[in-house]
């Protein structure tokens, strides 16, 4: 943290929430809940030459899963080239709405933020080099994320953590780590 670069402040916004950037003031970032993200793990491809063809290639892997629904989602993933990436998709309009909500306010919008990303980012330096289940609870979801030398699973589902985690240790099966960090 810096005197003139302070760290921004996090609002959380949920589903069926509604931003208010009028009553915010400062730097702003906002965090999505879960409600509202869909998530993928994503190889990397060393044919893509542009930022256009990692966009197309990523929401080509959201529209295998999600259907045509997925071509209408704005798309992003990690920077982690030449390995496996962890992306998020969330619906445009939502996008939209978000930074709109801060024209003419007194905050200034810094980043908008899956909570998967949120707390990876926070709990980074607390993943053992063998890796680690990540657990994001919230009311009637589950997050769960397998980070292990890179991202190798991700669900994003109704329902408790515990079975949401159970589901994936069976449906990738073999050497996994036992450490779970509930974030």
């Amino acid at each position: 943290m810096s005197l003139l670069f302070p760290e921004p402040r996090v609002v959380v916004l949920g589903p069926g929430q509604a931003l208010d950037a009028a009553q915010l003031s400062g730097r702003v970032t906002v965090v999505l809940s879960n409600h509202l993200v869909r998530y993928a793990v994503v190889p990397w491809s060393d044919a893509l030459g542009s930022a256009a063809e990692e966009e197309a290639y990523v929401r080509h892997h959201f529209v295998r899963i999600h259907g045509e629904r997925a071509k209408g989602w704005a798309v992003r993933a990690s920077p982690d080239a030449g390995g496996v990436r962890l992306a998020s998709a969330v619906d445009a309009p939502l996008i939209i709405s978000i930074k709109r909500s801060f024209e003419g306010s007194k905050a200034k919008l810094v980043s908008i933020q899956p909570a998967l990303m949120a707390a990876f980012n926070r709990a980074r330096k607390d993943i053992p080099r063998a890796g680690a289940w990540l657990v994001l609870a919230e009311a009637g979801r589950a997050c769960v994320a397998l980070y292990a030398g890179g991202w190798r699973a991700v669900q994003n589902a109704r329902g408790a953590w515990e079975e949401v985690l159970e589901r994936e240790r069976l449906r990738i099966g073999g050497a996994l780590p036992e450490k779970v960090l509930q974030l």
